[in-house]
């Protein structure tokens, strides 16, 4: 597998050259056989822009192009990508959006997923097309600062503020990321809030747990 460039790369070079090879030499995560799904990304700031992953048949290519037609967004400041890839920030949230940017992360972002912390498996994604909004997650309070990604659900323009917000400190994100943290007792103790519609991310999970349950039947 494609060696992880040991320092920050800009979001261009990452994206168009080390990611696709990466994908290619890497074992591909379940459902992705039979599969031609787009996932778009947008980070926001110096060096940011917009790309379209491609997945078809296993194959992934990777476009700097307009991601308003993808049925699944990951929306992030430039900053706060490189401080989850580099830096480890985020807790199991940074692991859940790393997982999408590394091959091989996708293990260990299971301790964040089951409150929405990672990004959908492709066999979920086209199912995601049917829904419209913004979850955004946050961990406040780590070195550095807050820590935020937020994942646009269906196509179309993003607005400027979240559907949903889900917010846990620094402090259990890391305890979550570490496994010493149960991510429902987290929330059942009032430890991860949710603020507006928490339906559209119970649609979320489900759609994420049926298409699980299929790749593993």
């Amino acid at each position: 597998m494609a060696e992880f460039p040991e320092s920050p790369i800009s979001p261009k070079e990452f994206m168009e050259g080390w990611l696709p090879g990466a994908f290619g030499d890497a074992e591909l995560p379940p459902g992705s056989d039979g599969v031609d799904v787009k996932l778009g990304v947008k980070l926001e700031g110096s060096d940011g822009g917009e790309w379209v992953f491609h997945m078809n048949q296993g194959d992934l290519v990777v476009s700097a192009e307009s991601r308003d037609d993808t049925a699944f967004t990951v929306v992030q400041t430039v900053i706060d990508w490189r401080g989850a890839l580099w830096e480890g920030r985020g807790g199991a949230f940074g692991q859940g959006a790393v997982a999408l940017f590394k091959p091989g992360a996708a293990q260990a972002a299971g301790a964040g997923g089951g409150m929405g912390g990672a990004a959908p498996s492709p066999a979920a994604l086209e199912q995601m097309r049917a829904l419209d909004g913004v979850i955004k997650m946050v961990v406040a309070g780590g070195e550095g600062g807050d820590w935020s990604v937020a994942f646009k659900l269906g196509p179309g323009a993003i607005p400027d503020d979240p559907t949903t917000t889900v917010s846990i400190t620094a402090e259990d994100a890391d305890a979550m990321a570490a496994g010493t943290l149960d991510p429902m007792q987290a929330f059942m103790a009032g430890r991860i809030q949710v603020a507006g519609d928490m339906a559209l991310m119970m649609q979320m999970q489900a759609i994420q747990m049926q298409a699980a349950a299929q790749a593993g039947s």
